[in-house]
């Protein structure tokens, strides 16, 4: 990806962080902690002071998790993504396996299982600063794939969606699926067509038929 686009995800995300933590008790949250120790490592290359602020029940369980995802993403077809892709990817395979999408690999849902109710914390985070979220919206929204556009929509501030656990799987598992709608699928979709993220993501990604 271009360099500056690299620029806005990482900064992005190290904004969606703060806030996280200002508003959204991140410290006592796995997710926040393993893109925090992400983040510091792009950054300095050393993510041990991050690591060492985790409160003492999270200690063993964050080790564990980031451990998993270091070897997912240091498996040979992964290697040569930029460090803000595997950042961003783990948000993404996070997600897809939350919402149990049948493009989860069965690693996947190894690695990155994670509740849903932290995957909200961390996107009501991210959309704290307009101006901030907005940048991201428009990175994710001129990325093609499934999951990008999904990204977009969640992080779009200029709709009326609350995000909440429901919306947000829902969301995800229509853009990540693929084929023509079910009828659970297009029950799904009059469920949150309400919000408008159906408006900002979903129209012409997959046929109704």
């Amino acid at each position: 990806m271009p360099a500056d686009t690299s620029v806005i995800l990482f900064d992005g995300m190290r904004t969606a962080l703060d806030s996280w933590a200002a508003r959204f008790q991140g410290e006592r949250d796995l997710l926040y902690w393993v893109l925090r120790a992400m983040v510091s490592e792009i950054a300095t290359g050393d993510a041990s002071r991050e690591v060492g602020q985790v409160p003492d029940d999270l200690r063993e369980a964050l080790i564990a998790l980031r451990g998993r995802i270091a070897a997912y993403w240091g498996d040979v077809r992964y290697a040569s993504l930029q460090p803000v892709t595997q950042l961003w990817g783990t948000v993404v395979n996070a997600v897809r396996v939350a919402a149990q999408s049948s493009r989860a690999t069965a690693v996947q849902k190894q690695v990155f299982e994670l509740p849903a109710a932290s995957l909200v914390r961390f996107f009501q985070a991210a959309r704290e600063r307009m101006e901030v979220a907005d940048s991201l919206y428009q990175a994710f929204k001129a990325m093609p794939a499934p999951e990008c556009q999904a990204l977009a929509a969640l992080l779009n501030v200029h709709v009326d969606a609350r995000l909440d656990e429901t919306t947000v799987v829902r969301l995800v598992r229509l853009l990540d699926h693929e084929g023509p709608m079910s009828r659970e699928e297009t029950e799904a979709l009059a469920s949150i067509s309400n919000t408008h993220l159906v408006d900002a993501a979903f129209s012409g990604l997959r046929s109704r038929a």
